[in-house]
């Protein structure tokens, strides 16, 4: 009963501070920053909606670290950069920004997702949630996604780390001009964002992984077919669209750019294939782990209750057979239910998300394609 009343309590606890907002990522608190000081110069009292604010904050990395480059006299260590890689200085600048916004997209969209299992938790997950085991480890999650201080220091520590790593090890082994002061203040603006949005991503990876070590309460006769695994595999799939779309942009990117020739291109749109199965696996096995868990608990109830009839070994009555019967194939029933939350409709998800890196391939490379159609571009 202490348990139980313990459980409810933390239950009720973690659900209040997450209705409260007490919990905030890193990526919250700097744009709530961020809202506040466009606010300030704007003289608005309204919060900026989040799409402003995220394309304001690409429009401004962008500009700062282009103008960096130019006041620090870089321009020809950067047009140096470009024309290494078969590019012209536009095409420097156009990936510059492009890279820039695509970062800050996907850091703010990853952190959004979160926040997204924040509200999970806090309407369904926790009422479910059926021991202090799983509740701490609920709560370690959220934990770590908001101790902005850890996040933080991460990132300093890898920036710090990379920039003599990659300009003066990296760089002059491909020949790339090291630059000055703006190359590396723009080096870091970019591996601060990047570790920044690693972190998240790891965050939300480890969420995968973990959720098969939850014991959730789901419906009793068939735990596969329960809402809360339904919402569970939709949340986890929207990652796997993510990380889709993400491979999907930058497949066409490189392709347009022509990094990579054709049939390289081929084996690197395979290998990005492989987040996305290893991604899809990792949240079906979990989802897999917490309804086979909850199935043995209705198994070995059902069991129970059979081997306390058995016992009494009162054989010849007519009830206590019926009974034991009627248990049977009720345990029958219950192991016979699926072990996962797949189905058409996740399958479908899945099929699409490898579609996408293999649409934009084709897109990029749509004059190869053609010519091997016979056709003309």
């Amino acid at each position: 009963m202490s348990t139980d009343t313990t459980l409810i309590e933390k239950r009720e606890e973690l659900k209040r501070r997450l209705a409260a907002g007490e919990y905030k990522t890193l990526v919250d608190i700097f744009l709530e920053w961020f809202d506040r000081l466009l606010r300030k110069v704007t003289r608005q009292s309204k919060p900026f909606p989040l799409w402003l604010i995220t394309v304001t904050l690409c429009v401004i990395s962008v500009a700062v670290t282009t103008a960096a480059i130019y006041f620090a006299g870089d321009w020809a260590a950067y047009l140096g950069i470009s024309t290494s890689f078969g590019f012209g200085f536009e095409v420097g600048i156009l990936i510059n920004i492009f890279n820039g916004f695509l970062g800050i997209i996907i850091l703010i969209v990853i952190n959004q997702y979160i926040k997204r299992f924040f509200i999970l938790w806090k309407d369904i997950i926790l009422d479910r949630t059926e021991s202090l085991a799983s509740l701490r480890k609920i709560e370690g999650w959220i934990a770590k996604c908001c101790n902005w201080r850890l996040h933080l220091l991460v990132a300093i520590v890898l920036t710090i780390l990379s920039i003599p790593s990659v300009s003066f090890l990296v760089y002059p082994v491909l020949g790339l001009p090291i630059g000055g002061y703006g190359l590396i203040f723009t080096n870091i603006v970019n591996y601060m964002f990047t570790y920044v949005l690693l972190y998240q991503f790891y965050m939300a990876v480890f969420l995968s992984a973990n959720l098969r070590n939850y014991d959730l309460k789901l419906f009793v006769a068939d735990p596969g077919s329960s809402e809360l695994m339904s919402r569970l595999s939709s949340e986890l799939g929207f990652f796997v669209y993510l990380v889709a779309i993400y491979t999907a942009i930058f497949s066409f990117w490189i392709s347009r750019l022509g990094i990579f020739a054709s049939s390289l291109g081929i084996v690197v749109m395979l290998v990005w294939w492989a987040p996305i199965i290893a991604l899809f696996t990792l949240n079906q096995t979990s989802l897999s782990s917490i309804i086979r868990r909850a199935k043995w608990k209705t198994l070995n109830e059902i069991q129970t209750k059979v081997e306390r009839l058995q016992a009494v070994e009162n054989f010849e009555d007519k009830e206590t057979m019926e009974a034991i019967n009627r248990l049977i194939d009720y345990h029958d029933r219950v192991k016979a239910t699926r072990d996962s939350a797949l189905d058409f409709r996740t399958y479908l998800g899945f099929f699409n998300s490898l579609l996408l890196p293999l649409l934009a391939f084709i897109l990029g490379n749509l004059d190869l394609v053609l010519k091997l159609f016979g056709i003309k571009p």
